[in-house]
């Protein structure tokens, strides 16, 4: 979904396309086993941060389940 987006603006990221390049390497670190990424999932699909910036309310449904996951993994790790 974040691929079809190019250009917006959310705090350090200057577009979508810069945001999902940062976002597609998060996920590849965090399979490999870096714990750290779940903070900037955290705060990227927070409610009204990056994520929602780009993707807006087509993607809010999205943003909601992941964060919900995010927060549960984040307190595994606690």
């Amino acid at each position: 979904m974040l691929s079809n987006y190019s250009g917006g603006y959310s705090g350090e990221y200057l577009s979508a396309k810069e945001f999902h390049e940062d976002f597609k390497k998060a996920i590849e670190d965090y399979i490999k086993g870096d714990n750290s990424k779940l903070e900037l999932f955290y705060i990227w699909f927070a409610p009204t941060c990056a994520w929602d910036d780009f993707v807006g309310k087509e993607g809010e449904y999205l943003a909601n389940e992941i964060f919900e996951i995010v927060n549960k993994l984040k307190d595994k790790k606690m």
